[in-house]
Order: structure tokens, then sequence, then C-alpha cells
């Protein structure tokens, strides 16, 4: 019985310091921050941060708008996603041989509003999918292992 008390209590003290924040780099050129407090986002210029507990479902997202991306049919109609305190607004721009996306993500967590423009319909459907791919895997190196549920 004392051997299962200190196993609890260990367990307790290292799950009480996980960080509730991650920032991630909007340009993918710094290792991603963790953080308990958004109070020094002004530190932190062009970092999007999203909870911790929701990077997976966050990738799951980036990767549904990639592979919507990748689609040849012009539907004219994009979802919507949220994700804890981040939101994915999109539109898609018919042209005369398909359409392009756009989307701007914006996160809203401790009332901070933060917004980066994921995907811009300026560029082609293919070369932002690549960013949004490359994201992805900068997202998956940065992110500390224990957050992944597969």
């Amino acid at each position: 019985m004392k051997y299962l008390f200190i196993v609890v209590f260990i367990s307790a003290a290292f799950a009480s310091k996980a960080q509730k924040y991650v920032l991630l780099d909007e340009s993918i050129s710094q290792p991603a921050v963790y953080t308990d407090h958004l109070s020094e986002m002004k530190k932190y210029n062009n970092f999007f941060p999203i909870e911790v507990k929701d990077v997976p479902q966050f990738i799951n997202v980036l990767e549904q708008i990639v592979e919507r991306l990748n689609e040849k049919k012009r539907t004219k109609e994009v979802s919507n996603y949220k994700v804890g305190c981040a939101q994915f607004t999109g539109r898609a721009f018919p042209l005369a041989n398909g359409e392009r996306i756009d989307y701007i993500l914006t996160s809203t967590c401790e009332g901070k509003k933060v917004t980066m423009h994921l995907c811009d319909a300026k560029l082609s459907n293919s070369n932002n999918a690549y960013f949004i791919e490359t994201w992805i895997k900068y997202i998956r190196s940065n992110v500390k292992t224990a957050v992944w549920s597969r």
C-alpha cells in the first residue's frame, strides 16, 4: 500500500508540471514554446497558441484541409472547424479552371486574439497544401510525444 501511495504521488507531481499551451511558429523557423499563461504573447511574435490537449485534433483538422486542397472538384463550399480555442474559417473562390481555397486561423485562448492566414487564395491550392503538410511535420516534431494518442 505504501508503494501505491508513492507511485500516485510521483505521477501527480509529474502531471502538475504539464504546460497548458503550445506556441507554434507560423514561419516554421523556431521551435515550439510551452507556457501556462499567454500573458507574455508579445514576446513571441508570429507564434500561434493552441491548447496542448487539442494538438491531435488540431492536426486532424489540418489533414482534412490538405485533403480538401488536393481535391480537383469545384464545390464552392468549405468546412469551418473549431478545435478548443482555435477556429478555422474557410472560403472558396471559383476560378475558370477550378477554385482557390482560403483559410484564416484564429485563436482566442485566454482572451488573447491571434490570427494567422493559414491558406491564401492568392496561391495555388497545391502550394497551400505543401505549406500545411510542412507545418504538420513541424508540429509533430516539436510537440512533446506525451500528447500523441496514436
